[in-house]
């Protein structure tokens, strides 16, 4: 229907000069049968066979022109019908086949990008296993706890930058299934054991006995990146995860978030005023969290108070999908 109208406001604009010619040169004729009388016959004759004709090839002109119309809309095959068209229509063909060359070469550097990225995280990993390994002869306690914090670090450096290019892919394994919330946060809390002992910070889990429509692997990479950021600015008292009103909270007693960076949290590159202070901050892990969460159907949000923490709530939308 779209295409119909488009044509025939192309149609219109394109013949107006002939159609106000034509009905010019019936005023005309009408006039003058009018002023001469004796003639009138002879005009009118005159004007019924020019209307017959026009009326011909008018009907031949829109099937045609409708038919050209159809081929350059859907199949963009254009017929020049003057030399500015066939100019034109050259033009626009050349101009198609550098953007589709274009095109191909940026999809062939950022794969070639991508590929290459994707290979040196794979072998990053065997460095980082060895050197956990290694610290296993180290006997100063103290200085073995500092270097397993540093390596941990490293290697969850490397996951999201892993996790940030499994994201082009991002459909291509989704699951979405019953996933319990309290084995993910559990798995996530034993990850970052090392933290908690450290710093000596408590951790409190309630009601986390509940079952949300997600993907087990990608919600497992957002509740990671959350706790992640809690442990870092959290230097005594503890974080609380619980689940609340289809909502899963986690609160940490940290360092909190100024109210001007708390609009940018969630962009790409963002650090904001702690990450400067503490150079902690890659500015990926919140807008990891939020891009994730945005393809599960989640909604993700952070409320805070500088000097009195920081409450980050992931909320499951209560929508009916097709689970395995």
């Amino acid at each position: 229907m779209m295409g119909k109208c488009q044509f025939i406001k192309y149609y219109i604009r394109s013949r107006l000069t002939f159609y106000l010619l034509f009905v010019f040169n019936g005023i005309i004729l009408v006039l003058f049968a009018f002023l001469f009388e004796e003639a009138a016959d002879i005009l009118y004759y005159a004007l019924t066979i020019m209307t017959f004709v026009t009326i011909i090839m008018v009907i031949w002109d829109l099937v045609s022109s409708y038919h050209s119309y159809n081929l350059a809309y859907l199949y963009e095959e254009i017929t020049p019908s003057s030399p500015l068209e066939f100019y034109l229509a050259q033009t626009l063909e050349n101009a198609r086949e550098s953007q589709i060359s274009q095109t191909e070469e940026e999809r062939k550097r950022y794969t070639d990008l991508m590929d290459y990225y994707t290979l040196w995280v794979h072998q990053i990993k065997t460095p980082i296993a060895a050197s956990q390994l290694l610290l296993q002869d180290v006997t100063d306690s103290k200085t073995r706890a500092l270097l397993e914090q540093e390596v941990f670090k490293i290697d969850s450096y490397t996951n999201l930058v892993l996790q940030y290019l499994r994201l082009e892919n991002f459909h291509d394994d989704l699951q979405l299934r019953q996933v319990t919330l309290e084995h993910l946060v559990k798995e996530v809390i034993r990850k970052h054991s090392l933290f908690f002992i450290q710093k000596g910070l408590t951790i409190n889990l309630d009601n986390l006995d509940v079952k949300v429509i997600s993907d087990e692997k990608w919600l497992l990479v957002i509740i990671e990146q959350v706790l992640s950021n809690s442990l870092k600015y959290t230097k005594s008292g503890g974080i609380e995860i619980y689940f609340k009103d289809n909502t899963l909270y986690l609160k940490d007693s940290g360092i909190g978030i100024k109210d001007s960076d708390i609009l940018r949290v969630f962009e790409r590159g963002f650090s904001g005023y702690n990450g400067r202070l503490t150079q902690q901050s890659s500015g990926l892990g919140l807008y990891l969290s939020k891009k994730i969460a945005n393809q599960l159907g989640h909604d993700i949000s952070i409320s805070s108070q500088v000097g009195q923490g920081t409450t980050v709530s992931i909320h499951f939308q209560k929508k009916k999908l097709a689970i395995d």
